[in-house]
This record gives structure tokens, sequence and C-alpha cells, in this order.
């Protein structure tokens, strides 16, 4: 991994990272991490995205399988799915450091026409981060603190490197982002109807309208796409949110599960420790004695 990226994200993260070690950045769906220590489990359903890790390693499991990322590595989520991570290895000395960066259905679909024919092997997660790739990461974050430069470059940048992950060779996955009738589009559709509106009853026909399916289609598509079943993608953006009301905004267990949709306690209660391992009281308590990061919001997953 280059000395220079590493370097300039370490400095862009110690400045401006908060408390969970997120730097929010200029750029719409752009942040970098930084991690000092080993950290607890985190749930999130993240956007299609691309991370690069460029310092220390992450434990993630994605779908049904437990991928290890370690600096030099790349890692691709195709789609909205459910995934659980951990910082494994990090220190005050050598923080862990991550670029992340949402993926542009309409960029991918607009760059796949000049490449179309190009062949684009299909490899499983992680991959290595290339030359071109990392030329083009470094000189977007280098202007991360030059916002006039920013603002005349930046977007070109972010579309070179969607262009060099198309071309790498995690390319194929990337490229099922971009055809705007393609399953994925519309099914995206649908999760963007799940996250604005995940506290409300959604029936399967509304979702499968917003996608412009059959319901056999829209739940059979969904299920391939995401790795999990409408209700199911529910209940974990529920669970996600609930968790983050608990340890960020100090409310009740009950005033929670109140507000992200559920009518009864006992169920959420359940649901909450077969997600977390714990009761929301036991997860409350000790995440505040030993200060595991909280949970990402949903609304943090929709920018993200």
């Amino acid at each position: 991994m280059s000395d220079a990226l590493r370097q300039v994200v370490n400095h862009y993260t110690r400045t401006h990272a908060d408390a969970a070690g997120i730097a929010p950045t200029p750029v719409p769906g752009l942040f970098l991490v930084r991690g000092t220590a080993p950290g607890g489990l985190e749930h999130i359903i993240a956007c299609p995205l691309v991370c690069l890790v460029l310092q220390g390693r992450k434990q993630v499991t994605l779908g049904n399988r437990d991928l290890s990322f370690a600096s030099g590595d790349s890692m691709i989520v195709p789609a909205a799915m459910p995934t659980v991570s951990r910082i494994s290895e990090a220190s005050i000395a050598r923080p862990y450091l991550s670029f992340a960066l949402d993926l542009d259905p309409s960029v991918i679909a607009e760059l796949d026409v000049v490449i179309d024919g190009a062949e684009q092997p299909v490899l499983e997660p992680p991959a290595v981060i290339d030359n071109h790739l990392r030329d083009a990461v470094l000189r977007l974050v280098r202007l991360l603190d030059r916002p006039a430069s920013l603002a005349v470059l930046g977007t070109s940048l972010v579309r070179e490197i969607h262009y060099w992950l198309l071309l790498g060779e995690q390319g194929e996955a990337i490229r099922r982002l971009g055809p705007p009738n393609g399953r994925v589009r519309r099914i995206a559709r649908a999760v963007a109807l799940l996250r604005r509106d995940y506290a409300q009853p959604l029936t399967i026909e509304r979702l499968a309208r917003e996608a412009g399916m059959s319901r056999s289609a829209f739940h059979q598509h969904f299920r391939a796409v995401t790795t999990v079943s409408p209700l199911q993608f529910q209940k974990q953006l529920r669970l996600i949110e609930a968790r983050r009301l608990m340890l960020a905004e100090g409310k009740s267990a009950s005033r929670a599960a109140f507000d992200v949709g559920y009518a009864s306690v006992p169920q959420f209660t359940r649901e909450y420790a077969r997600m977390f391992g714990l009761p929301p009281a036991k997860d409350r308590k000790y995440s505040n004695e030993e200060a595991l990061p909280g949970a990402w919001t949903v609304a943090d997953d929709v920018s993200r």
C-alpha cells in the first residue's frame, strides 16, 4: 500500500473523525474510517460501495461468506446487503484506515458503454488495489481540504475511480449495478422505499410495484440480490436503528421498539437478542462499560 495514501488518510482522519472513527468528507458518498483498537461487531446494511483497506485489518461477514481484509485489499459490496464487521487489527501507533465510496449506478452505466466488451474475470473479494486506482484515490483525498480545487476536479476524480474499478478484478460485479432496467437497479428502488419507510407496514405487493416486478419474481430477485427476504431486510433496518436510539440517544428499549415500528416489546427483545447476541438492556450496559462502537443509523446507511 502506498505510504503517501496512508499518510494523507491518516492526517485527514486524525483531524476530522468523530467518536466512532468516521470522517465525513465534502464528496457525496465518500467517507474515511479510523480505528485505534480492535472493535466490537457492527451491523449495517450498506449501499453498494467500494472499501479500500489502507492499514490494519477488518473481518466482514457478507451474505454467507466470512472475509478478512488487510492493508492493500479492496472490497466491493455489490448491493444493499446486510453485513457484520469488526476492526480486528488496529492500534494507536498503527490505526486501522480505510477509504469507502458509494458506487454510482448511473456513472457505471455510462462508462460501461465506453468499455463494453472488455473481459472481466469474476473474482471473490478481497482483491488487490491496483496502481491506477490507488493513484486516483490519492489525488481525490489530497483535495478534501482544498474546497476550491475539489469543486472543479472532484466529480471527474470520482468518475475516474469508477472507471478503474470497472477495469479491475471486481469489474464484473460492479458492472451488474449499471443497467437501468437490470434487476439490481430495480430491486434498489424497493430498497430505497424500505429504507425510507422501514417503521411502517410494507406489503410485498407495494414493494413489487416499486420494482416493476410480479410478486413472485420480486421475492426471488430480492433475495438473490440482498441475500435476505424483504421481511428480514426491514427487520434488520428496524433493529439497527433501535440499537442506535438506545446507545446514542439513551432511549429505553420499549421506546426504541415503538419508534422503529414494533408493536410488541417481547417480540422486539427476542429479535434484538437474536441479531446482536444480547437482550437490549444487557447490550446497552456492556456497550457503555466497554465503549463498543454504536450501531450505524439507517440514515447513515442511506447516505453510504
